[in-house]
């Protein structure tokens, strides 16, 4: 009677479902040596590999620059890459399933076009070849920011002058992206639909952080992002910097623009586990150069050997691997100088 009444109990009481995690690892090369020589193109290459599809991006850019103060040449990048599906009942067997090809212009305004990009899909077993293009737009460091982004500068400008002493200089500049319903298509797996991306993500010189206000709506799943991702020197480490991301669901962050400027504070944070996504990109630089950015002196590097991982919590693999992707497409904004 006791072990019947047991089962009865643990059959009423609905018990927590387990957190799921979704891990995307991560490789890169770039060579920049634009930064010695305006009129040579950068080069990268991006790796993405999870436990489904392998991608590779290779990119070449060409750096925006104005000659004669009338001459303008605009940014503009070009994309090839292959993907391959990952067999469920042989791990070890990779099978080519996407091709990745065009390109895209970085215009005057920032403006730059999603359907300039696409991805052809081979057939494979069943599933015939077919193609689908990017779409929406994203505008990088525009003149005239979106309201959105405005407003989230403004945010962060207020938080650090709050945070310095008075009379502190604050540097000001920033690096912004804007997506506007910019559309990532699937990796190669039918049964994904892509993912559609709109928000802002902005970079500040005077934290050398992204602050990222983000949503994604990839087939009938939605998730709302919010947080940082610090650029900082390696401790211990010579010429060796990283990025750590934290964004979190509005569940964990309550929605509030605190999860902008979440900072670990105690050793146990930093292995609590975050209802969004997370991960560390180890970046090994080499051949620095003197330079100016944005008007002031820096020293950049013009070779970058990355590597890490990016994992979400209750956050869909295929919306991880579509933001990885993302950052893989901007190589030149979030690893070039």
């Amino acid at each position: 009677m006791k072990k019947m009444l047991l089962a009865a109990l643990c059959t009423a009481v609905a018990l927590p479902a387990l957190a799921q995690e979704a891990k995307v690892d991560i490789t890169l090369q770039a060579a920049m040596p634009s930064i010695r020589d305006p009129s040579r193109n950068d080069t990268f290459k991006f790796t993405l590999t999870d436990a489904k599809i392998v991608t590779s991006l290779a990119l070449e850019c060409q750096a925006g620059r104005t000659q004669a103060l009338v001459l303008r040449t605009n940014e503009q990048c070009s994309v090839k890459g292959t993907g391959a599906i990952v067999n469920p009942s042989n791990p070890g067997q990779r099978m080519p399933r996407a091709q990745y090809a065009g390109g895209f212009t970085v215009k005057e305004n920032g403006q730059v076009e999603g359907n300039t990009l696409s991805v052809n899909y081979l057939a494979v077993g069943k599933v015939p070849a077919s193609s689908e293009s990017f779409g929406g737009g994203m505008t990088l460091k525009p003149e005239n920011p979106s309201p959105g982004a405005a407003e989230l500068q403004a945010t962060i400008l207020k938080k650090l002058r709050g945070e310095k002493a008075a009379g502190s200089v604050i540097d000001e500049r920033v690096d912004t992206v804007q997506l506007s319903n910019f559309f990532i298509p699937s990796a190669g797996l039918p049964s994904e639909k892509g993912c559609a991306w709109n928000g802002d993500m902005i970079f500040s010189y005077q934290t050398n952080s992204w602050f990222i206000n983000i949503t994604a709506k990839c087939g009938e799943k939605n998730y709302a992002l919010k947080g940082n991702m610090p650029w900082t020197d390696t401790p211990g480490a010579t010429n060796q910097t990283q990025y750590d991301l934290t964004l979190t669901l509005p569940s964990a962050a309550i929605g509030s623009d605190d999860a902008l400027f979440a900072n670990p504070d105690g050793d146990s944070d930093l292995f609590a586990t975050v209802d969004g996504m997370t991960g560390t990109i180890i970046m090994k630089e080499s051949g620095h150069v003197k330079t100016k950015v944005d008007g002031v002196d820096d020293e950049v590097a013009t070779q970058i050997e990355g590597s890490g991982a990016l994992k979400g919590t209750n956050v869909s693999l295929e919306a991880v691997r579509s933001f990885t992707l993302l950052i893989g497409i901007l190589s030149r904004t979030f690893f070039g100088a």
